[in-house]
């Protein structure tokens, strides 16, 4: 049975970037369909709140809500949680600490709107290689946050946060070398190549 996808979100990178990233990992076609219509929208949601993938198939249509929740089932459908259970786990951990992270990132990435204190902010900059270097003890020797030799969901989220922090601060991974390199082997994926090209 084959399906189609529709990825319905505000039209801004937000929540919805993890997700699009994840269809150019798999190379798997999708279509980004940009929500301008919200009040007329959102009682046709599951929860009322974006994103939300749909599923076309013969059969009807699936709309699915939540974020994290739509990255693992297409992880899963697209084959990109991990080899065996050593590497899902491992890539659900990794997974779990990115999300916490994203967390602390927003007020700060989204300052002004979110009105948040110059203290805050500062403090989350200080406080950023303790976190970095949390992050890449994760990540060790190995090539991928999954341990395995092929990018996971957790890559994925990784690339995101990390990008997300060098267009703010391009210096952000100077003592970083291992993230520096998974950003930069993430970035040369063909096919993650070929959406951040269209993307910019």
């Amino acid at each position: 049975m084959s399906t189609s996808y529709e990825l319905l979100y505000f039209p801004l990178r937000g929540r919805a970037e993890p997700i699009r990233l994840l269809f150019a990992t798999a190379n798997v076609a999708f279509t980004n369909t940009p929500v301008t219509n919200w009040p007329e929208l959102k009682p046709k949601t599951p929860l009322g709140q974006l994103p939300v993938l749909v599923e076309h198939t013969e059969s009807g249509e699936r709309q699915i809500a939540q974020s994290m929740a739509i990255i693992r089932h297409l992880a899963r459908v697209f084959d990109l949680s991990g080899k065996d259970e050593a590497e899902k786990t491992t890539t659900d951990v990794a997974a779990e600490t990115l999300n916490d992270w994203r967390g602390k990132f927003a007020p700060v990435q989204f300052a002004a709107f979110m009105k948040t204190e110059q203290a805050v902010i500062d403090k989350y900059w200080a406080e950023l290689p303790a976190t970095l270097r949390l992050v890449e003890g994760l990540l060790g020797s190995c090539t991928w946050f999954g341990g395995g030799e092929s990018p996971t969901y957790a890559d994925v989220l990784a690339f995101d946060a990390l990008d997300n922090h060098m267009a703010m601060k391009p210096e952000t991974l100077a003592d970083f070398p291992r993230l520096r390199a998974l950003h930069d082997r993430f970035r040369a994926l063909p096919s993650v190549a070929a959406y951040l090209e269209k993307r910019a």
